[in-house]
């Protein structure tokens, strides 16, 4: 009869844990690979609008649940909707706990893979706006939109009583220009017909768009868009509130002919 004593048998089941390791591990590898999935193929973000300069996604997570492990194929800016507290997610770094503010602007560069738990009480909402033509010169202008970057923010002027409208620029690369626009009560602004075409993200419900100065007027509500491509009449956009209504807009220096599609509503 074979004896062994409790050493050997020790010894034998840590050879035998470690082989099992070693085998299993670089399939635990491949799996966590596996679930980093494409921006669009993450279910909270619903494309809105598809162009060749950009893919606007409406995205809406509820508190407690998460947007899952994506990558970013392109350089991204994203608009809060909301304020939010959010724990973001990012492989080989530690978790970072941010407080986010409704109308925060923020740069997701290329290549970024993350993702984010909503740890408040509130709905997350955001628009996130893909660039979908490589963007060169990235920089900071009165908005931290690259987090790890300064401000190179010229000083303001007061706008003269007859103003409508006040202009405060955000962020700019080579091909994008993104600037914040303050519709004064009751006044209205013309944008579009610059040269470049133009996405404007709303901020507020106060504000009626019409295409040029007789199309049909359409209520826009935080997170609405308008596309108005090079050529198109420039639309109009209204504030019928007693406070100042905002608007985000993205000026995008020609790249040839676009082809827009709307996404059908849900």
């Amino acid at each position: 009869m074979q004896a062994h004593s409790f050493d050997e048998k020790s010894l034998v089941k840590a050879k035998g844990e470690l082989l099992l390791t070693m085998c299993c591990l670089p399939l635990v590898i491949l799996q966590q690979i596996a679930t980093v999935i494409p921006l669009a193929s993450e279910p909270h973000h619903h494309l809105a609008l598809h162009n060749e300069y950009v893919n606007v996604y409406q995205v809406e997570v509820a508190p407690h649940d998460s947007v899952q492990l994506h990558r970013h194929e392109f350089d991204a800016i994203s608009i809060m909707m909301s304020n939010s507290e959010v724990v973001v997610r990012a492989p080989g770094k530690p978790d970072a706990r941010q407080k986010l503010s409704e109308g925060q602007v923020r740069l997701q560069s290329s290549g970024y893979v993350h993702s984010t738990s909503i740890e408040g009480d509130t709905i997350y909402r955001n628009v996130t706006v893909e660039l979908l033509f490589r963007q060169q010169g990235g920089h900071n202008l009165c908005a931290k939109v690259i987090a790890t970057e300064g401000l190179n923010c010229a000083s303001e002027q007061a706008s003269p009583p007859s103003s409508t409208h006040m202009e405060q620029p955000q962020y700019e690369t080579d091909q994008t220009s993104v600037t914040l626009i303050r519709v004064l009560p009751h006044q209205n602004v013309s944008l579009g017909n610059t040269g470049r075409s133009e996405l404007i993200v709303s901020l507020d419900d106060a504000l009626v768009a019409t295409a040029g100065e007789t199309g049909q007027a359409k209520p826009m509500r935080p997170g609405d868009f308008e596309w108005i491509a090079i050529g198109q009449a420039a639309s109009v956009f209204k504030n019928n509130s007693d406070k100042e209504a905002r608007l985000f807009s993205f000026r995008l220096k020609p790249q040839g002919p676009v082809e827009t599609t709307t996404a059908p509503t849900k």
